[in-house]
């Protein structure tokens, strides 16, 4: 008796087609680069659409800053210095801080 073995193939939902008209250089030269991933063209280009909304999500994500109420009040650009703490552990502690948020 013959087995035979399938493989389970992954149906994607799909939306509207799209028709792009490129021009002729840029056109042969998705096709290669689309060939050179093993892709269809379609697939490549569907692949930059993708990853470029990928890339746009992240861009637009909202980073919230929440101060704590307790937080003495720090005249511009001078960072307290810690107890026990050395000078140079406070130079080197206030350059990371003024360079992560800008000179304050």
């Amino acid at each position: 008796m013959m087995q035979v073995q399938t493989m389970k193939i992954q149906e994607r939902s799909v939306g509207p087609a799209v028709t792009v008209r490129l021009p002729r250089p840029v056109g042969e030269r998705v096709r290669k680069l689309a060939k050179s991933e093993h892709r269809s063209m379609a697939a490549y280009i569907e692949h930059l659409v993708e990853r470029d909304l990928r890339e746009r999500d992240e861009a637009e994500r909202v980073v919230r800053v929440h101060v704590a109420a307790n937080l003495p009040d720090v005249p511009s650009g001078k960072i307290p210095r810690e107890g026990g703490e050395t000078k140079g552990r406070h130079a080197r502690r206030s350059a990371a801080l003024n360079k992560l948020f800008g000179a304050r």
